[in-house]
């Protein structure tokens, strides 16, 4: 490779060495694609990699001061190169302090041979055998996002994290505490945005790492349900996960007719670098919180949730902040938890009006549609006593009804403005304020059921709305 040849002529220049060490040499052994290499250099560090980037005409800039990483992007060839100064007096005191004995292989660029490959933690012999294990018991406390990065790897390479490493992560999941929000936000959007992420959010959750960062599960783990439901409040969220990634999975097959448009909205990217799936399953994982401060008997002797989506917007935003989501990333969950049961509340009525499919895309805005699959996947997680087969199919007769107003008929989901707020104002000599934001919404509620088509109408009808 011509660009391992330069790295090594550049740091001879400098007499320095130069090691490629971690995932990429192991996804060379696994012939996995891999187009992040990782490097680790003796000597001054940012000097060398300015003129390397320099060389590839790449983009250069400091990743990460704690470990001084610096990144160079090569957006020709679609690659990055980090670089990190050699930690220790040798590459072998530097692999040690590593994570994983399968990110410990190094390779010295003097003599690039894949056979002479640096390996002091038998990292290639766990490779082959698909094991992920510490290097060492310090590997943890040295920094502990490596926690959850271990089920991050098992779930990427399809690997098994061996029996002491399980007991040490469960040991050492307390000092989860002390990473910042932002560290554990990435992992946990990396551990979300696999196709199967229920099976490893409930690794997380057996390794004891989950409670460090979500502690509001341990009252959902106690709370129990009846009617509906069949599981307490945990097992039904992680229910509703498993089967919300099922709808996503399976979308040609259950709503063929718009299958094409929601994969593409569910690829649009809407903050802290997310698209609406890894937000929405975020949702759906959270869609019940509020269910243990607002559990109560009825005079009959029936449990009732009364309010459970308003408490749990509440606890929803108080996580984000914990894991510095962006504002715009908790109002996305919030809108997905407080709206989740209006679906299926329709579901109940004979008839699915135009009144109440238009207040559900107005109230739900863009997120309408992530809304809609969360309260199908919902609704198929619980399995209770009184649910019925026709109950699961009449919510998803519903989901794509509405599904196929929000594609095909504008008109109701989004009508067009007869008349706007100047209009209306100096037609009845009007202030600014509330009161014209309400007219404005009681007509478009009218319109959509075909009431009011003309702007001659809608004067009159506002007319009658301020005499009343």
């Amino acid at each position: 490779m011509k660009t391992l040849k330069l790295l090594n002529s550049l740091a001879k220049k400098r007499k320095a060495k130069i090691y490629l060490v971690g995932g990429y040499l192991r996804d060379l052994i696994l012939e996995r694609e891999n187009k992040d290499l990782d490097f680790v250099l003796t000597g001054r560090l940012t000097d060398f990699v300015k003129e390397f980037a320099k060389k590839i005409n790449g983009t250069f800039f400091l990743l990460n001061d704690r470990y001084q990483t610096n990144r160079v992007i090569d957006k020709k060839n679609g690659l990055t190169y980090d670089f990190t100064r050699m930690r220790g007096r040798s590459i072998e005191d530097d692999l040690k302090k590593r994570d994983f004995t399968i990110n410990t292989l190094a390779l010295d660029l003097e003599k690039p041979v894949l056979l002479k490959v640096i390996d002091p933690h038998k990292g290639r012999g766990d490779i082959q055998k698909r094991v992920i294990r510490v290097v060492s018991e310090r590997a943890f406390s040295d920094d502990p996002l490596r926690l959850l990065r271990s089920i991050r790897f098992r779930a990427l390479l399809n690997f098994r994290i061996e029996k002491k490493t399980k007991k040490l992560i469960i040991q050492k999941a307390f000092l989860l505490k002390k990473v910042s929000g932002e560290r554990i936000r990435e992992e946990l959007f990396g551990i979300l945005a696999l196709e199967e992420s229920h099976k490893f959010i409930r690794e997380l959750d057996e390794l004891k790492l989950l409670v460090q960062i979500i502690p509001e599960i341990e009252a959902l783990r106690k709370t129990d349900q009846e009617g509906f439901h069949h599981l307490d409040v945990w097992e039904h969220s992680l229910g509703a996960l498993k089967h919300t990634e099922e709808i996503l999975k399976n979308l040609k097959k259950l709503f063929p007719k718009f299958y094409k448009k929601i994969n593409k909205h569910m690829k649009e990217e809407v903050a802290d670098k997310q698209p609406r799936i890894t937000l929405l399953k975020l949702a759906t994982l959270f869609h019940d919180l509020g269910k243990p401060q607002t559990q109560a008997i009825t005079p009959e002797g029936r449990m009732r949730f009364i309010g459970h989506e308003e408490k749990g917007v509440g606890m929803a935003e108080e996580i984000g902040k914990r894991l510095r989501l962006s504002k715009k990333a908790i109002e996305t969950v919030k809108k997905e938890i407080l709206y989740h049961m209006r679906p299926g509340n329709l579901s109940g009525v004979p008839e699915l009006t135009n009144r109440a499919i238009f207040r559900f895309f107005r109230d739900c805005k863009e997120e309408g549609v992530e809304t809609l699959i969360l309260s199908y996947g919902d609704r198929l997680a619980s399995c209770g006593p009184l649910a019925t087969p026709g109950m699961i199919k009449r919510h998803r007769e519903v989901v794509e009804e509405m599904l196929g107003d929000y594609y095909e008929r504008k008109s109701i989901v989004k009508p067009k403005k007869l008349v706007n707020g100047s209009e209306i104002m100096k037609r009845f000599n009007l202030s600014p304020g509330p009161k014209i934001g309400e007219l404005l919404e009681a007509l478009s509620e009218i319109q959509v059921e075909g009431k009011v088509k003309t702007k001659k109408e809608a004067f009159e009808f506002i007319k009658r709305a301020l005499e009343s």
